[in-house]
Parts: C-alpha cells; sequence; structure tokens
C-alpha cells in the first residue's frame, strides 16, 4: 500500500523526469517538417491532413497531436477512433478532427461534447440510425465502397444514403472519402484505375445532392494517383513518419523515429555457453554481451532472435539468444570502448544505412514498417527532438 501511495504522488515526477526511464523515442521535429514540406511540395493544391492512428504509428498521439496542431501546412487531423479524437482533445489540440473508424451507437451523443470533429459514415445501417436519432449538430463525410469492400457504402447505394443524411436537419455532409486497397502495388495499376473510375462517379453523384465537399481517397501510398481521382485532401500518414510507400518511391521523406536504450548487465560468456531461453545461442568463443531492458513487450519482434541488431555509435551489435519478453542480449564483443551499465545504445534507428532500421527489421521479421511501428509500447517515453 505505501508503495502504491508513493506512485499516487510521485507519478509525474517519476514519468517527466529523463534518467528515471531506461528506454526512450526520439522523434526528430526536423525529419517532420521535411515530411510536411513535401507532401506540400509535391502535391500542391491538395490539403494534407495528417493521420494520427493506432498511437501516430507508434510515434506518439498526444505529442504528434500536439505537433502537428502547430504547423499551418497541416489542416486536419485524422484519427481512427472516438477515444482518440477526445484524448486530443484532453492535450489541447484544436485542429479539426475526422473520425474514419466505426464509433458505436450508444456513444455517438458524445460526439456532441468534442468540438470541431467529423464522423465517417461507413455503413448503411449506421447512417439509417443517424439520420433517425441524432438531436444536435453533426458533420459527417460519407465514406464509399470502391473495390475495397472492408468499409463504406456501395456506390449504388449513394443516392438512398445521402437522402437519408439530409432528412435530418442537425445533421451536415461535409465531404465524400474512399480507400484504394493496391496503390503500393507496381503491377495493379488496372484495379487501382477501377477503383478511382467509381469514385469520379461517385464524387459527381455526391456533387448533384451537396453544394461543396472535401474529397479523399488517397493515403500516403495513393498519392501517386492523386490526379487521376477529383481529390482535395490527401490523407497522409506513415509518409508523414518518413516512409514512402509510393510504387514510385517520390516522396524523398525522412524517417522521424529512433529507440534508444540503456544497457542493464554486462557479461562475459565462456566458449559453449548458451544465452537465453532454450539456447539459441551458443557462443562459439568467449565473448562480452550487454542485457537491453526491452522485448517483445515494448516492441522488439521475437523474429530477431539471433538475427537482429543494436547499435553503439557506428557499430552493429548483434543480437544473441531469443528476444524475451522484457530483455533481449547483444553481443558487444566488438566494442573497443569499455562499455558499462546505463551506456545507451540505439535499438531502431532513422539512419537509412544502418542495420537496424524500421525497413530492414521489417524485411527480416518478413512483415511491414507499420506493423513494427505500432508495436512499440505506449509506456516508452517520446520526445520531440
Amino acid at each position: 500500500m505505501y508503495f502504491l501511495n508513493f506512485l499516487r504522488r510521485h507519478r509525474k515526477k517519476l514519468l517527466d523526469n529523463p534518467a528515471h526511464h531506461l528506454l526512450r523515442i526520439e522523434i526528430s521535429r526536423a525529419a517532420l517538417e521535411h515530411n510536411i514540406n513535401q507532401f506540400k511540395t509535391i502535391f500542391g493544391g491538395q490539403r494534407i491532413g495528417a493521420v494520427l492512428k493506432s498511437n501516430a504509428y507508434g510515434h506518439g498521439l498526444a505529442l504528434m497531436g500536439r505537433f502537428f496542431d502547430t504547423q499551418k501546412d497541416i489542416e486536419i487531423l485524422l484519427v481512427d477512433s472516438i477515444i482518440e479524437a477526445q484524448t486530443l482533445r484532453d492535450f489541447g489540440v484544436k485542429k479539426h478532427i475526422i473520425i474514419l473508424g466505426y464509433v458505436p451507437i450508444h456513444i455517438i451523443k458524445s460526439l456532441k461534447k468534442i468540438r470541431n470533429i467529423t464522423l465517417v459514415i461507413n455503413g448503411e445501417q449506421q447512417a439509417q440510425w443517424i439520420a433517425q436519432h441524432v438531436s444536435f449538430p453533426l458533420r459527417v463525410h460519407i465514406k464509399i465502397d470502391t473495390g475495397m469492400n472492408r468499409q463504406g457504402i456501395d456506390a449504388t447505394h449513394f443516392i438512398r444514403v445521402a437522402k437519408l443524411l439530409a432528412s435530418n436537419a442537425h445533421v451536415r455532409v461535409e465531404g465524400l472519402l474512399s480507400h484504394l486497397a493496391d496503390a503500393d502495388n507496381q503491377e495493379s495499376g488496372y484495379d487501382t484505375q477501377v477503383q478511382i473510375e467509381k469514385w469520379n462517379d461517385a464524387v459527381d453523384l455526391y456533387k448533384k445532392f451537396f453544394p461543396k465537399g472535401i474529397f479523399h481517397f488517397s493515403a500516403t501510398a495513393g498519392t501517386k494517383y492523386i490526379h487521376s481521382g477529383q481529390s482535395n485532401l490527401i490523407r497522409a500518414g506513415i509518409g508523414l513518419y518518413g516512409f514512402d510507400t509510393t510504387a514510385d518511391k517520390r516522396l524523398r521523406v525522412m524517417r522521424a523515429l529512433s529507440l534508444w536504450a540503456k544497457i542493464i548487465n554486462i557479461k562475459n560468456v565462456a566458449a559453449g555457453e548458451g544465452i537465453g531461453y532454450n539456447f539459441t545461442f551458443r557462443a562459439k568463443k568467449q565473448m562480452k554481451i550487454a542485457t537491453l531492458p526491452c522485448g517483445y513487450y515494448e516492441g522488439i519482434p521475437r523474429c530477431l532472435t539471433n538475427k537482429g541488431f543494436a547499435y553503439f555509435h557506428n557499430i552493429p551489435l548483434p543480437i544473441v539468444g531469443r528476444v524475451s519478453m522484457n530483455l533481449t542480449t547483444v553481443d558487444i564483443s566488438n566494442v573497443a570502448k569499455q562499455l558499462s551499465l546505463e551506456d545507451e545504445v540505439e535499438i531502431f534507428s532513422d539512419i537509412p544505412e544502418q542495420l537496424n532500421t524500421i525497413d530492414k527489421v521489417a524485411h527480416y521479421c518478413g512483415t511491414i514498417p507499420y506493423e513494427i511501428l505500432v508495436r512499440l509500447a505506449p509506456t516508452i517515453r517520446r520526445t520531440l527532438v
């Protein structure tokens, strides 16, 4: 009980003091500003919306929300849930927010308490409920399913949905959106063009019912096709954080995130001895290892076992032994400097040439950078530098 009371009294002091953290994530302000400028320069005439779903792709919802709130070239923020939207407001973020994901019917009335908000209509039943029950001013965008078959209203049902929503004087339809299924694939131009044709038809139909609108079908990967479809807003997500998912790699953005850990133990391991669970690694000669306070809970994929790297300055440190829940061991035998407890090593780097970039980690693990990023534990301290 004493310990719990101590935590309650001193929680903010403990969390805010960098010395109390064994792990830290740095987010480069310069990289983010460069990436915003790239979108604005390449896609002049398009409004830029910053996507903050999934803890801002692992970069930190509140931190990134407050940063993008200060950027004049970011006009809109986009989140997945009402919880994310309310969190941003709780942290003082003021810019317009679009909720892309589904909001449960029983809490839709809570939207009236969140300032400057837009709800996306993702289905016909949802539209029907809103038309019948909403009794407060509500701004909405209608999502059209152009072929991805996850969310959205079939284009052939648009007129019915538009009339439904227009029947409620409290509901104001302000935009139309869709999403491309295969825009990052160099071989799939035909499927994407079919989607864009359906999209353009839907926009034309929208304009017959509503005098003006925000039209957005493109995330980062879809920007290759931005001039093929009617659009005035780009949903810039992964690209703003420095990952170019376009098929033609046109963005020239910079990675913003790096992850650092303090060494918590150093050991000499004799030849023949095993390291970690199941002894998946055995030393072939005497070696020195360091233990790091992070594992798959913190976002270090277990698949990096015996094939990933950390770095001390420019020296790669191979991961040896099983990545476990909160611990990872690395080989520091080749570091000439005498390492000590709490010296820092870099787990994930924003330097493209290194072996521990998010892209390379994703490749080692047979997945995509998104998955590595969003699994970074929200408890890790994140700072803009």
